[in-house]
């Protein structure tokens, strides 16, 4: 069995080792340190310019997004415009076609009161009183026509108008015989006589 000296000699030998390895351990890891700082700089200055390029990204997208909206409401717009214009194109040829019925009715209407501006004249005061008077005549005469018609001879007696009338039978027979005589006169005479045998 070792002695207490020995113990303590060989516990202060490990001691000593442990020691050394530990400060070599140490500068070891220090000298690691000192290696990776630069790569966890660099990492970090990575991490940073990702983070920054992502922001750079999405604002990007955002941007981008504005646009193709903005580009959206523009083609919209323009596919609306072309819209109002094709409705105007249509309201402008129909309104010229309107333009051109009424031109024309106009014109014919200008043309019948031209042909009826010889007739203004008829319109006032003289020629009325005049185309009053006349119908006022006819009436008139329409009137007398209808009298006659009922009754012809209104001023002689029941047995004066039965004599007219008796005298126009007779005088109607005389010109019946008459016409008779005309055509018996352009007979021949042979006729005539073996007629009258």
């Amino acid at each position: 069995m070792k002695s207490t000296s020995e113990r303590y000699n060989s516990l202060a030998s490990s001691y000593i080792k442990l020691s050394d390895e530990f400060h070599q351990l140490d500068v070891a890891h220090m000298d690691l340190k000192q290696k990776l700082l630069p790569a966890i700089k660099a990492i970090k200055n990575y991490q940073s310019l990702t983070h920054q390029l992502q922001q750079d990204n999405t604002k990007l997208e955002q941007t981008i997004q504005t646009l193709t909206d903005q580009q959206q409401r523009l083609e919209e717009d323009q596919r609306t415009l072309k819209a109002k214009e094709v409705e105007q194109s249509i309201i402008i040829n129909a309104l010229t076609d309107e333009k051109t019925n009424l031109q024309a009715a106009l014109e014919e209407f200008q043309a019948k009161y031209d042909a009826l501006a010889d007739f203004e004249s008829l319109l006032q005061s003289g020629p009325q009183a005049v185309l009053a008077e006349a119908e006022q005549q006819m009436l008139l005469v329409e009137e007398t026509l209808q009298e006659i018609a009922l009754n012809s001879d209104p001023d002689l007696s029941e047995n004066e108008q039965q004599l007219i009338e008796a005298y126009q039978d007779e005088d109607e027979s005389l010109f019946i015989s008459t016409e008779i005589s005309k055509d018996s006169s352009s007979l021949k005479i042979p006729n005539i006589l073996s007629f009258v045998a």
